[in-house]
């Protein structure tokens, strides 16, 4: 066991699988110096199989290895009653109801029919509620900093006397009507990746193992944002307006609005927007519910408020005073242009030389016929038919400094085909006319025609064709192509960015 152990370590093992029984297990268990070096063993293998275990047995090994492995997540999965300690001790727990009944479904987390349908529990359902999540946190801390950092900058200006900047009841309902749909939308609707592209490619799973999508560094830059942007809003609110409410307005009620209803409409509108990546109709709905409602919010403020001129003169300040002011309104549109303006710039720049898996893939789900290539490969590797049995791949790099790598070429034509990475450089590209362009006469349309197209690595093409037709001919060619690709087919280019003296490659492929 510790040669097996020395030499996983050492990188002399290609892939690494361990089989045990239950009564090996015991005598594992009965020796405390024989079970940590097992357990050791266990967590440096590609896969461990454990069989005619008893209950105890695989809530045991559940419970050491969350004890061995630090910040380890542990799935439970069983059909059983015997299944039941395993799946309580593991921090996810699912139960297949089936044969076996129903007592493992009912204990567990999650319930499903088939083991198949782990396979898009975790990869979709579990890749997207990890994003949301992260999402949904970030961005609830991103806009209560943003939002009452005002108020609290603005306590220089007041002698920090403690007086609010908004009125009362506006700053009450804040985040009840106005700034919750978004987020929950956010956090329960969005989909950063379509389901197919997900099962397509199970790589990108890792994305929240490696803690990508929140951490701290996500959390400061979020957190940076909000303190930028609160400064573009008062800075400006105040240098532009600040001094001209007095013209019909001698409260805080028209400075203050303008600084709610310029942050309203940021945090909606990013959140919303720029953060949600699958829009539909449900985007569109928290839109006019959040920033329409804010305004009628103020309309009925100018109506009912109480005449009486307090701290803030409310009573038809929206419907007649400030409302009515072009300079406000100017004031708003020019605080919300800068703000975007930020925004986008800053996601720009950061996709561009610090971009993610998730961003790369984002980018060429835009592509028809990446998609269908996509969801051939989807269709292949769940089996059925003839399809099914073809073997069928795709590699796709991304990766530090972007450089482009090469296109994705869709090389399917009526019936097979797939969809490669077409690596190529500036000064060899590929002459993808295979040289056969010149010589395709197929002896007549009617000729069958045996095609052969080497490729060298230089990015130099021949090919020679032959046929021969049921008219009397034959016709025979040759040739060589340099150049950029000028086959038929959808290309998408693909950029890749360093890791360390390697780059990060994806690949998928249906089952042979």
């Amino acid at each position: 066991m510790a040669t097996t152990l020395v030499d996983i370590n050492n990188g002399n093992v290609a892939h690494s699988v361990i089989v045990v029984d239950g009564q090996t297990l015991s005598e594992i268990d009965a020796n405390q110096t024989l079970s940590l070096l097992f357990f050791d063993l266990v967590v440096q293998a590609d896969s461990v199989i454990c069989c005619r275990a008893s209950p105890s047995q695989k809530a045991s090994l559940v419970k050491k290895i969350r004890t061995k492995v630090n910040k380890s997540i542990t799935l439970a999965i069983g059909d059983g009653a015997n299944d039941i300690a395993m799946i309580q001790e593991a921090h996810v727990g699912i139960g297949i109801s089936g044969k076996e009944g129903l007592q493992a479904a009912r204990i567990s987390d999650y319930s499903i029919a088939q083991f198949r349908f782990l396979q898009r529990l975790l990869f979709v359902h579990g890749h997207w509620n990890y994003i949301r999540t992260g999402k949904y946190i970030l961005g609830t801390f991103w806009k209560e900093f943003l939002f009452y950092m005002i108020q609290a900058v603005y306590q220089k200006w007041n002698g920090y006397s403690g007086t609010s900047l908004f009125e009362s009841a506006s700053l009450t309902v804040f985040n009840t009507l106005f700034t919750s749909l978004c987020v929950i939308f956010l956090g329960v609707f969005d989909q950063d990746l379509s389901a197919t592209t997900l099962l397509a490619v199970p790589e990108l799973y890792t994305y929240g193992q490696r803690d990508e999508g929140f951490n701290l560094k996500k959390y400061f830059g979020w957190t940076f944002m909000a303190a930028s942007e609160m400064i573009i809003i008062w800075f400006l609110a105040y240098g532009l307006f600040g001094e001209s409410r007095f013209t019909n307005d001698n409260t805080l009620y028209s400075l203050g609005d303008l600084c709610f209803t310029a942050a309203v409409v940021i945090i909606v509108s990013k959140l919303l927007i720029l953060e949600m990546h699958s829009k539909t109709y449900i985007t569109a709905l928290g839109l006019i519910l959040s920033i329409g409602g804010w305004f009628l919010w103020n309309l009925l403020l100018s109506s009912l408020y109480s005449p009486k001129a307090l701290t803030y003169n409310v009573r038809d300040g929206f419907i007649y005073q400030f409302g009515r002011n072009p300079l406000w309104w100017c004031t708003l549109i020019i605080i919300l242009a800068a703000v975007f303006l930020l925004e986008v710039g800053v996601s720009s720049v950061r996709r561009t030389f610090w971009g993610s898996d998730i961003e790369v893939w984002q980018g060429l789900e835009r592509d028809r016929g990446v998609r269908r290539r996509l969801e051939r490969a989807v269709r292949e590797g769940s089996g059925g038919g003839e399809e099914g049995r073809r073997r069928w791949g795709l590699e796709v790099c991304c990766c530090g400094e972007e450089e482009e790598v090469g296109s994705l070429v869709d090389t399917g034509g009526g019936g097979g085909g797939g969809v490669e990475l077409d690596q190529y450089d500036d000064e060899a590209d590929h002459g993808h006319n295979h040289g056969h362009n010149h010589g395709h006469n197929h002896g007549h349309n009617h000729g069958h025609a045996n095609t052969t197209s080497p490729i060298d690595t230089l990015g130099n093409a021949a090919g020679t064709e032959t046929g021969t037709g049921t008219e009397k001919g034959t016709g025979t060619g040759t040739g060589t192509g340099n150049g950029k690709p000028t086959s038929k087919g959808n290309r998408v280019r693909v950029k890749a960015k360093r890791i360390g003296s390697g780059r990060r490659l994806f690949s998928f492929s249906s089952p042979a």
